[in-house]
């Protein structure tokens, strides 16, 4: 007769896994470096948008002025590039900034090119030879002469002038373009770092 002999060795129980998960001090490790991260992150963000928005708005600016400069020219007749609220007709800037502009012939006031504020968040502000520059009675228009040279609207003397394209915000440093206008017909665009206010610019040395 066989002998059973019965087994007592318990069936052996699978290794436990455990929960993983984040302690409360890695938790809030993890928030203090976010909070590190979003500090200095945001506000260099925001400098990088207000920057290129400046510089766009400079450019457009600085391009309207380049095509009057060059359609004098080519068409051997003075041109215009004037403040314009409408984009059909010129006028004198307010004391808040330009609204717009335009680029029209002195015979034909058809305009050729036309372009507004990319933000209302920007001020442009003419310096005093700008906002005195005037054709037909009409402020803050600035004429090239067939030989490309800057003129002082219907006036035939030489115009140095700057166009202001501002932020007004601490935001960004530099928080202004200043777009220099030379009686030569030499134009260009440089960054300053002026007061919140924006102030208007002063005419150029």
């Amino acid at each position: 007769m066989a002998l059973v002999v019965a087994d007592n060795r318990q069936t052996p129980r699978p290794p436990t896994r455990w929960q993983r998960g984040f302690t409360l001090i890695e938790l809030m490790v993890t928030v203090a470096v976010l909070a590190i991260v979003l500090t200095v992150a945001v506000p260099s963000f925001a400098s990088l948008v207000n920057g290129n928005r400046l510089t766009a708005q400079a450019n457009d600016i600085l391009a309207g002025l380049i095509l009057a400069r060059t359609e004098a020219i080519k068409q051997n007749q003075s041109m215009i590039f004037c403040h314009s609220a409408d984009s059909a007709t010129c006028s004198a800037a307010p004391a808040t900034g330009w609204q717009g502009w335009l680029v029209r012939g002195t015979i034909d006031a058809t305009p050729i090119a036309t372009g507004v504020m990319l933000s209302s968040n920007l001020t442009v502000l003419a310096s005093s030879n700008v906002v005195e520059a005037t054709f037909d009675s009409t402020g803050s228009a600035i004429r090239f002469s067939p030989q490309g040279l800057i003129r002082s609207g219907s006036a035939n003397t030489a115009l140095n002038g700057v166009l202001r394209v501002c932020l007004p915000s601490t935001q960004t440093d530099p928080n202004s373009r200043d777009i220099e206008l030379r009686s030569g017909g030499r134009t260009r665009v440089v960054s300053n770092d002026v007061a919140d206010s924006c102030p208007a610019p002063a005419n150029p040395v």
